[in-house]
C-alpha cells in the first residue's frame, strides 16, 4: 500500500520540491499507460467521463512523456507531447460536442465523473519488487529524469509568449499574475462562476473548437509527413491541459525556470 506521505503527495500538483515530486509508482504507471492503456477503448471512455485525469496526473502525464520519450518524428525528434496531444484533441472535440447539445444542464456538462485512471492505479500500491518498467528500463533512473522536468520547463518557457495572454483570470490572480481582460476561464472556474449567458457559452465553445484544431495540428507536426508547428500550435497543448485543469503548473514552472537562470 502507499504510505501517508504518498497519499498527501498525490493531492498536490507535480513540482520539483521533494514533497510533490512524482513517485516511482506514478512514473511506472504513467510510462506503461503511454505505451498501452491509452489505446484501450474502455480507458478512453473513462477519460472522457472524467475530462482527462486529475490535476496532478494530467500534468504528470505530460511530464513523463516529454521527459522520457527521447526519440520521435518531427522537427524536435523527441521530448514532445505526442500521445498527450492525441488525447486532448479527443477531449476538446468531445467537450465542444457536449456543449452544443443545448442549454439544459450546461454547467453539469463540465463536471468530472468517475475516478482518475492513474489515481486508481497508484493509490493501490506497487506490486512488490518492481524496479523496472516498460522495456525493462530502470524505474529509479526514469523517475529521477522525470522529476528534473528539464524539457517540460523548456516547453513552458519557449511557448509562454503564446499562452500567457490567455491565462484564466482567476488562475492568474491566484498565482499573483495580473489577469488579462476578456480571457477564457478554465473549466473549473467556469463551473464555479455560474455564468450561463448564451454569448459567453458560445465563446467558450468556439474557442475550444479552434484550440482542438491547433492541438490536432501539433500532433501532425510530430509525424514524418506533418507540417512544422507554428509557435501558436506549439503552445496549444499547454492551453488545452490548462483549460481542463487550471494554469497553476505552467505558471509555476515557467516562473521557476526564470528564477533558475537568474
Amino acid at each position: 500500500m502507499t504510505d501517508a506521505r504518498d497519499d498527501e503527495r498525490y493531492d498536490r500538483p507535480p513540482a520539483r520540491s521533494a514533497e510533490a515530486q512524482l513517485s516511482t509508482e506514478e512514473v511506472r504507471v504513467l510510462w506503461d499507460f503511454i505505451h498501452g492503456d491509452i489505446l484501450s477503448d474502455p480507458i478512453r471512455r473513462r477519460l472522457r467521463e472524467h475530462w482527462g485525469m486529475c490535476v496532478r496526473h494530467s500534468w504528470a502525464y505530460a511530464v513523463v512523456e516529454i521527459e522520457l520519450w527521447e526519440a520521435g518524428a518531427g522537427a524536435r525528434g523527441g521530448h514532445q507531447p505526442f500521445d498527450l496531444s492525441i488525447l486532448y484533441t479527443d477531449l476538446l472535440e468531445s467537450m465542444v460536442d457536449r456543449l452544443g447539445t443545448g442549454r439544459h444542464g450546461r454547467m453539469q456538462m463540465l463536471d468530472r465523473h468517475g475516478e482518475c485512471v492513474i489515481c486508481a492505479e497508484v493509490r493501490g500500491g506497487a506490486p512488490p519488487g518492481i524496479l523496472v518498467t516498460h522495456a525493462g528500463l530502470d524505474l529509479r533512473r526514469l523517475t529521477a529524469e522525470a522529476n528534473r522536468m528539464r524539457f517540460t520547463e523548456r516547453w513552458m518557457i519557449e511557448t509562454r509568449p503564446n499562452w500567457a495572454a490567455g491565462v484564466c483570470p482567476e488562475c492568474a490572480t491566484a498565482a499573483g499574475v495580473t489577469p488579462v481582460a476578456g480571457t477564457l476561464p478554465c473549466r473549473m472556474h467556469l463551473r464555479s462562476s455560474g455564468v450561463f449567458s448564451d454569448a459567453s457559452w458560445e465563446l467558450t465553445r468556439t474557442s475550444l473548437a479552434e484550440l482542438a484544431v491547433q492541438v490536432r495540428a501539433l500532433t501532425d507536426s510530430m509525424t514524418q509527413s506533418g507540417r512544422p508547428a507554428t509557435e501558436a500550435v506549439d503552445a496549444s497543448w499547454v492551453k488545452a491541459v490548462s483549460w481542463f485543469d487550471g494554469w497553476d503548473f505552467p505558471l509555476a514552472l515557467a516562473t521557476r525556470g526564470d528564477a533558475d537562470r537568474a
